[in-house]
This record gives C-alpha cells, sequence and structure tokens, in this order.
C-alpha cells in the first residue's frame, strides 16, 4: 500500500456546467499544491488522469482531449490516453494521463511555492453529477529521494450550464474574422454570435423575421431569398432560445446597427437647410427653405414655398407637354409650350404649336433676365 501524499491539494470550488455529449459545455478545473506549513517537501513528478468517456459512476467527462498547464518552473511532458484499469481502477473508462515534471535543476524539487495545474475542455455530464480526477505524486523529506504515494480523487459538482448569448458581430462574408458594421446598400452581411442556445431568430429593424435555425451564424440576404437586401441604416436582434426536454426555458437577446453609406429613404423631413451635392428624387418634393444641389432631378412635382437658386439651368424632363410650370415669380407656359432650358442669363422657350402660341409679357413677367427670350420655332420633340 502505497504511503498517503505528503502534499496539500486543493480544488476550485464553483460547480461545473453540465454540458450533453451533443452540446458539451465549455469548463476549467483548477488545481493548488502547496506544502504542509513548516515542512519541506521534495517532489519531481505529479500525475494527473481525467475521465474521456462516462465512468463506471455515471460521472461527468471531458468529451475530448482537454488541454492542461502548469504554473511556475515545472513543465507538462507528453500526454496520454490510459485506461482505468491501467490507473488502478475497476473501470474500463478511458483517461488523459498529464505528468508533470520538475526542472532536473537541483532544488527546483523543492516545493516552497504553490503549484497550480489547469485543465480546460468540454464537459458532459448529467446535472448534478460528479467530475473526479485523479492525482498522483512522486516525493519525500529529502530531494532526490521520492516514492509514488497513494492517488487522490478530487471531485467537482456539475450544474446547469448557465444560458449565454456572446460576440454578436457583423462582418463581410470574404472576410469573417474582420468586425464591421458599415456596408453599401444591398451588401451581403454576415452575422456570427456565440450561444449554448439550441435555436435562433434574427430579426431587422421592422420586425421582419430574417433567419431561424440553429446554427450560430447566417448571411443576409440569403441567395434564395433575392427581394430582401439592406439598403438603409437597421438595427438587427438576435434571440436565442434554449429547450429542455419539449420545453423552451428561456431566451437571451443581442442586438447590432448596421449603417448604410448610400441609403434609400422611404421619406425624408429636413427641418433646416438640405445640402446635397447629387440629388435624385422620384417622389414630390416640397422645398420650404432654400436649397443647394450640384445636380438635381425631379420625376414629379417640384414645388419651391422659399426661394430656389439655380447655378446651372433647369431641364424640364416632360417630352409631351407642359401644363404649366412657375417659378421665380410666375413664369407661366401655355400647355403646348415645352419648357425646354432656363438660364440664369436667357431664356430659351422650344415651341411645339408656333399657330397656336403667343409670347406675351406676362409669359415672363418678375423675371429678370440679362438678355430678351429666344423663340425656336424649329423645335422638334
Amino acid at each position: 500500500m502505497p504511503d498517503a501524499p505528503l502534499l496539500h491539494y486543493s480544488a476550485s470550488t464553483a460547480p461545473l456546467q453540465a454540458g450533453s455529449p451533443d452540446n458539451p459545455a465549455a469548463n476549467t478545473i483548477d488545481i493548488t499544491i502547496a506544502s504542509p506549513a513548516g515542512r519541506n517537501i521534495y517532489c519531481n513528478k505529479i500525475e494527473v488522469a481525467v475521465p474521456i468517456s462516462k465512468p463506471g459512476d455515471e460521472g461527468a467527462y471531458f468529451t475530448e482531449q482537454p488541454t492542461a498547464t502548469i504554473a511556475g518552473k515545472w513543465s507538462p511532458a507528453s500526454a496520454q490516453m490510459k485506461t482505468g484499469r491501467e490507473l488502478g481502477l475497476a473501470s474500463d473508462a478511458n483517461y488523459y494521463h498529464f505528468p508533470f515534471n520538475a526542472p532536473p535543476i537541483p532544488g527546483f524539487d523543492l516545493i516552497d511555492e504553490p503549484l497550480k495545474i489547469t485543465v480546460s475542455g468540454n464537459l458532459a455530464a448529467t446535472p448534478g453529477s460528479v467530475l473526479t480526477c485523479l492525482v498522483t505524486e512522486n516525493s519525500g523529506t529529502t530531494s532526490g529521494h521520492y516514492t509514488l504515494k497513494e492517488t487522490q480523487e478530487l471531485t467537482w459538482d456539475t450544474a446547469e450550464p448557465v444560458f449565454y448569448l456572446h460576440n454578436f458581430m457583423a462582418t463581410a462574408p470574404d472576410k469573417p474574422t474582420i468586425p464591421r458594421t458599415k456596408f453599401n446598400s444591398g451588401d451581403h452581411v454576415r452575422f456570427t454570435w456565440e450561444s449554448n442556445g439550441t435555436s435562433f431568430k434574427l430579426y431587422d429593424g421592422d420586425g421582419t423575421l430574417v433567419y431561424e435555425g440553429t446554427d450560430t451564424f447566417c448571411v443576409i440576404p440569403k441567395d434564395e431569398d433575392k427581394d430582401y437586401k439592406i439598403v438603409s441604416d437597421t438595427t438587427f436582434t438576435l434571440q436565442a432560445s434554449q429547450t429542455s426536454g419539449t420545453q423552451e426555458s428561456g431566451y437571451r437577446c443581442a442586438t447590432i446597427t448596421i449603417t448604410i453609406n448610400n441609403p434609400t429613404l422611404s421619406d425624408l423631413t429636413v427641418a433646416n437647410n438640405l445640402e446635397a451635392s447629387d440629388a435624385c428624387i422620384t417622389g414630390h418634393l416640397e422645398a420650404n427653405t432654400t436649397h443647394n444641389t450640384g445636380s438635381f432631378t425631379t420625376d414629379s412635382t417640384l414645388t419651391a414655398g422659399g426661394s430656389a437658386t439655380l447655378e446651372g439651368g433647369l431641364t424640364v424632363l416632360d417630352q409631351q407637354q407642359v401644363v404649366m410650370a412657375a417659378t421665380a415669380g410666375g413664369i407661366n407656359f401655355d400647355q403646348n409650350i415645352l419648357a425646354n432650358l432656363v438660364h440664369a442669363h436667357s431664356l430659351i422657350v422650344a415651341v411645339t404649336s408656333p399657330g397656336n402660341w403667343a409670347m406675351t409679357a406676362d409669359a415672363y413677367s418678375g423675371v429678370r433676365l440679362c438678355e430678351q427670350p429666344t423663340i425656336d420655332d424649329n423645335y422638334q420633340p
């Protein structure tokens, strides 16, 4: 029978999260090893083993090879898989075996400072079950003289995992590691997140469901959804749900705002001045103050309640007829007249029915021109 361990062991006390084999939970266990107060204990090796298949007692286990580190001067040796029977247990369960060695330098085998071993990995367990870790030391009271001591069993309780939704972010599909929130209208946007939820829904700012599924990523718009595009600034809401048995047990939500560089707006109200280097209006524009534009196009009605300043010219795109055009104090054109271009220094009127039209002073009263109006009787629409 091996002697009892000379070193003292303490384990982290917080319960571990119990994941399932299909959805294991990330966990970390810490083991602190120290000499008893007032004693010099020498140790050249400590071995740690954790289960990686379900033990005979139905306890918790790591679903894949965990990682192990040790703080301080010691270093881990090559890890390997062993059966419970190889470790002296009456079990055929598989264990991952981590040996930690003291440096082969005189005096480094003295445990004068605590050693801390950390094991991390994904854990499967039934909530309330126990994870058992085996620890064996090769120690003595004199440097260079060691014996293998009795194996210690350290245990951790498990509990229902904490439901989480983290790291909700957007990227370009071709650059999935670079966070981004500004895109052009119609661009594809890749959303990713971290969660132990069982299903997810993604809504846009109007409450439209744009993704539903179990993956922790999606690309919007989807290839099969040709009609949906992100054309204006939108805040997306991600809803994660968790199912226990057949019942949904909870929800978590996260939001992210996507900004569009060249948005399409359904309605726009400007309280003060509006300046635009290039503006295209397809609906009705009503201007109650001054608007300065570099290039301006309207396919519908333009009403100027205040003043309109044209540094270039005015082009009327209706090639059939103009019922009435009014600007700058009342230029009125007969319904048979097509107003093609108005300049600040000249007025050119293209006539579609010369026989039915006469130019009168009232037609351009209130307009200050540097030249007299020019009548083009040969205009062909």
